[in-house]
């Protein structure tokens, strides 16, 4: 086996005895670490989405509730109608209770949080894209692409350990997203679209 393993494999240009072993042992840890981003990376977008909505629920539900007390509380000068009361009393709890949770739970604060680690980890994620681009193009050397791949985990395990938590919801959304809705997929005719002539992809013909 271990004959089989250097049957393919050649020096560089420093001396190094490269084999195609090296590059496809290489090659299946970073695929691996690229799959693993690219979930985290539609995870915290998911949260982010689902916070943004949030705040933006809460926030229109205490404008209408505010202005609605504020109505009810006039009528009450021109008349004494109980449920008006009523009314104007639980509206008025709404207004304290979503002011009270916008206190305990900073929505917009946590989505910035999330926003900011799904753009790191999306620029991990073109980091990785382009070692495995490299060493499909055979163009550095094991070494060198193994300390590059090495500089982008350290930089990746300082986001994950300040990463902030997500939601069983938002791993849900994540899921459909990639699996079912193919978001981190382009067609041809997509990627031609956002390119000029020159440098289309050339159409497969049966």
């Amino acid at each position: 086996m271990a004959l089989e393993s250097y049957k393919h494999s050649w020096k560089s240009k420093d001396g190094e005895i490269i084999t195609e072993n090296n590059y496809k042992t290489l090659e299946t840890s970073v695929k691996r670490s690229y799959a693993s981003v690219v979930w985290s990376h539609k995870i915290q977008e998911k949260q982010c989405d689902i916070y943004t909505r949030q705040y933006k629920l809460l926030e229109t539900l205490n404008i209408i509730a505010a202005s609605a007390t504020s109505v009810g509380i006039l009528s009450l000068i021109f008349t004494n109608q109980f449920w008006i009361k009523i009314i104007s009393a639980i509206l008025s709890f709404v207004t304290i209770f979503v002011s009270a949770y916008f206190k305990s739970f900073d929505l917009h604060q946590m989505t910035l949080s999330n926003k900011d680690t799904a753009n790191k980890l999306l620029c991990i994620r073109d980091q990785l894209y382009l070692i495995i681009l490299k060493i499909h193009m055979g163009c550095d050397s094991v070494n060198n692409l193994l300390t590059q791949y090495e500089d982008v985990l350290k930089e990746l395990d300082k986001i994950y350990q300040s990463a902030p938590n997500t939601t069983n919801k938002a791993v849900k959304l994540a899921r459909k997203a990639l699996n079912v809705d193919k978001d981190n997929s382009f067609s041809e005719d997509e990627i031609n679209a956002f390119l000029p002539d020159e440098l289309r992809m050339e159409e497969k013909h049966e």
